[in-house]
C-alpha cells in the first residue's frame, strides 16, 4: 500500500531526513526569483530594458555552455535585433531558448541528425510564431538526441548535453538542453516538446517543472488521433513561469479544441481526489530513492487534505508498451524516408544513428497490419486510461523509475536490443499520457541519496490542466524548489 499509517508517517519522514529529502525541506526565506514574470514585469515597468535582459542571458549561455553543451546553435544576431526594435506581449524580452525540433526561418533545423546538419528551413511553426507574439526572445537552438526518439541528449551530432547537478549525469531527453540550461540559470524558461516523456523526464532529472499539454491544446496543434502523441510547451523553474508561457501559446479562437485556461496565478482550496500507482507495467519497484520521494509525496499531499489512495493501472501494460514501441518505430520509419528524400539516396552509419534504424526496424516487421493493429490497442489504452477520472481527479505516479542516469547509459550507439530493454525499464510511466491526449505535470518533489533531482508526475483528463498548475502552485509553496540550485548555476 502507498497510502500511511501514523507510524509509516513517522518511519517514512525519518528516512526522508536521512536519505533523500524533499526539495525545499530547509526553507530559506526571501522573494521569488528573478523569473520570467519578473522579467517581463520588469521591462513593462522600465526597470530594466529587453536588450539587458538578452544580453545577460549570452553571457551566462558562454560561461555555462561548455560545461554542459545545451545549446547547439546560438542566434546572437536575431536575439540583439529583436531586442533593440522593441517586444510586446506576456513575456515581451525574456530571453529562452528553442529546441532544435522545430522550424524558425533561417536558422539551423537538425532535429540532432547529422543527415540534416545543414538544414535551414525558410518558414517558423504556427507554435513558434504563437511564442514570437508572447515577446520572448530565442538566444538559440538547445540540444535534441536525434528526431527525439531517446530519454537522453547525446546525439552523435553535438555530443553529450550535461545535467547541472552532476556533469557526469544526462540532462534527459529528448527536450534536454533546455532542461540543462534552465537548470544551470541560463534563461528562466526554455521551450520544450513531448512525445513520450521529454517535457517531463528533462525536468525531473534537472529539478524543474514541466507541463505537458493536452492534445489539442496548444497552438499549432494536429488532429485529436492517438498518433498524434507529440505537444509542445515549456520548462521552467518556477511554477508562474510555466503558467505564464502555457497561456500565451495555447491555442484560442474559432477552432480551438479546448475553451483557453487563461494564466492560472495560485493555489485552489479544493481537496483532490489523487490515485497513486508507485507500480512499474511489470508489477516492479522503482529504485529506492525514487520511492522515497514518492511515498513522502504522499505523505505531503494527505497533510494537506487531499484525499490519496492507491489506484491500480488502468491500461494492460505489456500491450500498451509493445503498442507504443512499434508506433514510435513507424515515426523512425518515416524519419528515414524523409532523410532519403532530402539526401537522394538511402541514408547509412555515418548520416543516422543506430536507434534509429533499430526502431524503424521494429515497424518495418511489424508490418502495416501490425501499425494498424497497434493504434487500435493504444485507442483503447487511452480511453482505459481517461476513464479512471470518472473516480478521482489526479493520477501520481514517478516520471521515472531510476534517479538521474549516467552518460552512456542510454548510449544510442549501444546494441538496439540494449538500448531498449533500459529505456523500458527506465522510461516506465511517461507514454500513456502522450497515447491518451492527457495533460500531465512533472514536479521537482525531492531528491537521490546523491543530491540529484528526481520528479513526481500528476496527470489529469484532456482539458485539466488548470487542476494540475493549482496544484503545482500549492506543492511549489510549500516545498520553494526554485530555491535549490545545482552546482553549476550561472544564475543570479
Amino acid at each position: 500500500m502507498t497510502v500511511f499509517s501514523r507510524r509509516r508517517f513517522l518511519e517514512a519522514s525519518a528516512l526522508l531526513a536521512a536519505t533523500a529529502p524533499l526539495a525545499g525541506c530547509i526553507r530559506p526565506s526571501g522573494s521569488m526569483p528573478n523569473d520570467a514574470v519578473a522579467m517581463a514585469d520588469a521591462v513593462r515597468s522600465g526597470k530594466t530594458t529587453a536588450s539587458a535582459l538578452v544580453e545577460a542571458a549570452i553571457a551566462r549561455l558562454e560561461r555555462a555552455n561548455p560545461q554542459i553543451n545545451a545549446v547547439a546553435y546560438p542566434n546572437y544576431d536575431k536575439a540583439r535585433k529583436a531586442a533593440a526594435a522593441g517586444v510586446t506581449g506576456p513575456l515581451g524580452g525574456v530571453p529562452t531558448l528553442i529546441k532544435d525540433i522545430t522550424p524558425e526561418a533561417g536558422l539551423p533545423y537538425t532535429s540532432g541528425s547529422r543527415a540534416f546538419a545543414k538544414r535551414v528551413p525558410t518558414e517558423t511553426s504556427p507554435y513558434l510564431l504563437a511564442l514570437e507574439r508572447s515577446g520572448a526572445i530565442s538566444i538559440g537552438r538547445s540540444t535534441t538526441p536525434e528526431f527525439g526518439l531517446t530519454a537522453t541528449t547525446e546525439p552523435l551530432l553535438t555530443g553529450a548535453t550535461r545535467n547541472p547537478w552532476h556533469l557526469g549525469h544526462s540532462a534527459g531527453g529528448s527536450s534536454g538542453g533546455s532542461g540543462a540550461a534552465v537548470a544551470a540559470g541560463v534563461v528562466p524558461v526554455a521551450h520544450a516538446t513531448d512525445g513520450g516523456g521529454s517535457i517531463r523526464i528533462p525536468a525531473s532529472v534537472n529539478g524543474l517543472v514541466g507541463l505537458k499539454p493536452s492534445r489539442g491544446r496548444m497552438a499549432g496543434s494536429g488532429p485529436d488521433q492517438v498518433t498524434n502523441v507529440s505537444v509542445a510547451n515549456c520548462v521552467s523553474r518556477t511554477v508562474r513561469d510555466t503558467a505564464a508561457w502555457f497561456a500565451a501559446t495555447e491555442a484560442t479562437g474559432e477552432g480551438a479544441r479546448f475553451a483557453p485556461v487563461g494564466v492560472v496565478t495560485g493555489a485552489s482550496s479544493r481537496r483532490l481526489k489523487i490515485g497513486l500507482n508507485l507500480k512499474r507495467g511489470d508489477g516492479s519497484l522503482p529504485h529506492g530513492d525514487v520511492q522515497n520521494v514518492f511515498s513522502n509525496a504522499s505523505l505531503l499531499l494527505q497533510r494537506l487534505g487531499h484525499r490519496v489512495s492507491d489506484q491500480s493501472l488502468p491500461f494492460d501494460t505489456n500491450k500498451s508498451t509493445t503498442a507504443f514501441t512499434t508506433l514510435w518505430g513507424a515515426g523512425a520509419a518515416r524519419d528515414i524516408q524523409a532523410v532519403a528524400k532530402a539526401l537522394g539516396r538511402m541514408p547509412g552509419p555515418d548520416d543516422l544513428e543506430p536507434l534509429t534504424f533499430g526502431m524503424a526496424e521494429v515497424a518495418r516487421k511489424a508490418g502495416e497490419q501490425g501499425v494498424q493493429q497497434a493504434i487500435a490497442t493504444l485507442t483503447e489504452v487511452a480511453r482505459s486510461y481517461n476513464a479512471q477520472f470518472e473516480t478521482i481527479d489526479i493520477y501520481m505516479t514517478p516520471v521515472l523509475a531510476l534517479p538521474p542516469v549516467p552518460i552512456g547509459f542510454l548510449s544510442t550507439s549501444d546494441p538496439f536490443e540494449q538500448q531498449q530493454e533500459r529505456l523500458n525499464s527506465y522510461v516506465a510511466y511517461t507514454p500513456v499520457e502522450n497515447v491518451a491526449g492527457a495533460p500531465s505535470i512533472a514536479l521537482p518533489m525531492g531528491q537521490s541519496r546523491d543530491g540529484l533531482p528526481i520528479g513526481i508526475q500528476f496527470a489529469t483528463k484532456p482539458g485539466g490542466e488548470r487542476v494540475l498548475l493549482e496544484l503545482a502552485f500549492e506543492l511549489e509553496r510549500e516545498l520553494e524548489w526554485y530555491r535549490n540550485k545545482p552546482p553549476l548555476w550561472v544564475g543570479e
